[in-house]
């Protein structure tokens, strides 16, 4: 199971927050799919399609994939059962 989190995304979140983040999850699936079957090079950003592709690093047991381009950072959680 997959958990996305947009950086500075509040617990407690209204609906219009919830279709917004649902939007955002929905374009960096396949992002977030490469990172969990540990695809990490070679990624383009899905909302700026810029050249310089992504940087993946962990952090605190977390992989954060940021955009240099667009400074969109998102934090993949990835649950083991």
């Amino acid at each position: 199971m997959l958990r996305y989190v947009a950086e500075g995304a509040l617990a407690d979140m209204d609906e219009q927050a919830e279709d917004r983040l649902a939007a955002l999850e929905s374009v960096w699936y396949e992002i977030i799919e490469a990172v969990n079957a540990g695809r990490t090079t070679g990624l383009v950003c899905p909302e700026c399609n810029s050249p310089e592709g992504l940087q993946v690093e962990e952090r605190q047991g977390r992989t954060v994939v940021a955009c240099p381009n667009c400074k969109r950072v998102v934090e993949v959680g990835i649950a083991t059962a």
